[in-house]
C-alpha cells in the first residue's frame, strides 16, 4: 500500500469518526415514539392540543415517522439528520407530496439566516420569510441542557419583530410544526410539555409545572357551583384522550353538569346531563370534537378530544 493510499484512507476515517461524534452529540426528537402537548390562553380559559410522533416508514432510503393527533392523521411524516442537526417535514398527499420542507436547523449559529416555513400549520402564511438568529444559548430541560435558538424576522408592514425559539430535541416551544411563531400563550401557543412514550418527559414549561399538568384544559367562573381555579383542590379531568369507547369526567364532586360535544365544525352530536362523570362516545366517528360542561347555563371547561 502506498503513502497516498494510506493517507486517502486516514482522511475518510477522520471525517467518518467527526461525523459519528457530531451524530451522537445531537439530541434526537424522533428516537421514540413522542408527544408535544401545546396549551393556548384567552383572559380566563386555557386549553391544550397535543401532536404525537408514532410508528415509521422508509422514504427514499431516508428514515421518518409519522405526525399523528390534532390535523395530521399519518398526513405527514418527520424526519431528522442527526449529523447536520435539521429536521425536515414531509407531506404524503397533495401538490407538495414527495418534497422535504426543512422546520429547524440546529447548526445555525449567531448572526445567521435562515428562511422559515409553517408546513400546514394554523398560521395562515406558509413562508415568513428571513429570519435572524439573534441569540444562541442553553436550557435546563428535564433532561440537562439543550442547545436553544431565538431567531426574529422584522415585518416591514407592521413594524413589528416576529421572534420564535427552538430548542435541540424538542422542536420550536410552540407547535411542533409551527417554526416561525412562539412561543405565546397567550396568543399562538405555548409547548407545556415535551415527553417520549407519554411518560418520560424532556422538556416543561413554567406555566405546566405552575399547574402541575401538562393538559391544562379549564375556565374560570368566580361565582360558579363548580369552581375550575387555579388553587383548586379538586380539578376536573376528562381521560382518556384519545378514547375509543367512553370518556370519564373527573373532579364533579356529586355537581350536575350539562355535557354537549360538538364536532370539529360545531355540531352537536352529543348532550347530557349528569353527575356520575361517564360518557359514552362509542357511536361517535373517528375524528376530533369539543366537549363543553355547563353548570346553571355557565360554560365551565371545553377540551378538544381524539376519538379513535
Amino acid at each position: 500500500m502506498n503513502n497516498k493510499v494510506l493517507r486517502l484512507i486516514l482522511i475518510i476515517s477522520f471525517i467518518g469518526s467527526l461525523s459519528a461524534a457530531k451524530s451522537q452529540n445531537y439530541a434526537s426528537m424522533l428516537k421514540q415514539p413522542a408527544t408535544w402537548h401545546v396549551t393556548f390562553c384567552q383572559k380566563t380559559t386555557c386549553f391544550t392540543d397535543f401532536y404525537s410522533s408514532q410508528g415509521d416508514t422508509t422514504i427514499d432510503g431516508k428514515w421518518y415517522r409519522f405526525l399523528v393527533d390534532f390535523h395530521f392523521n399519518k398526513a405527514v411524516v418527520v424526519r431528522e439528520d442527526t449529523v447536520t442537526g435539521k429536521v425536515y417535514f414531509r407531506y404524503l398527499y397533495g401538490q407538495r407530496k414527495d418534497t422535504d420542507v426543512l422546520m429547524y436547523d440546529y447548526s445555525l449559529n449567531l448572526n445567521e439566516s435562515i428562511y422559515i416555513f409553517n408546513p400546514n400549520s394554523p398560521i395562515p402564511e406558509d413562508s415568513l420569510g428571513l429570519y435572524d438568529v439573534v441569540r444562541v444559548d442553553s436550557i435546563n430541560t428535564e433532561k440537562g441542557y439543550r442547545k436553544r435558538i431565538k431567531l426574529n424576522r422584522h415585518d416591514q408592514t407592521s413594524n413589528e419583530f416576529l421572534t420564535t425559539t427552538w430548542v435541540e430535541g424538542i422542536g420550536g416551544l410552540s407547535y411542533i410544526n409551527t417554526p416561525a411563531v412562539g412561543p405565546e400563550l397567550y396568543g399562538f401557543g405555548e409547548l407545556s410539555c415535551f415527553a417520549f412514550n407519554d411518560t418520560d418527559f424532556v422538556y416543561k414549561s413554567i406555566f405546566s409545572k405552575e399547574k402541575s399538568d401538562c393538559n391544562i384544559n379549564f375556565v374560570v367562573k368566580e361565582e360558579d357551583t363548580l369552581r375550575i381555579i387555579e388553587n383548586e383542590k379538586s380539578r376536573v379531568k376528562v381521560f382518556p384522550n384519545p378514547a375509543r369507547n367512553t370518556i370519564s369526567l373527573d373532579g364533579l364532586s356529586g355537581h350536575q353538569v350539562l355535557v354537549i360535544i360538538q364536532d370539529n365544525i360545531g355540531r352537536v352530536v352529543l348532550e347530557n346531563n349528569t353527575s356520575n362523570g361517564e360518557i359514552d362516545i362509542s357511536f361517535l366517528e373517528r375524528g376530533v370534537y369539543f366537549i363543553s360542561l355547563y353548570s346553571e347555563e355557565q360554560e365551565l371547561y371545553r377540551q378538544k378530544i381524539l376519538k379513535h
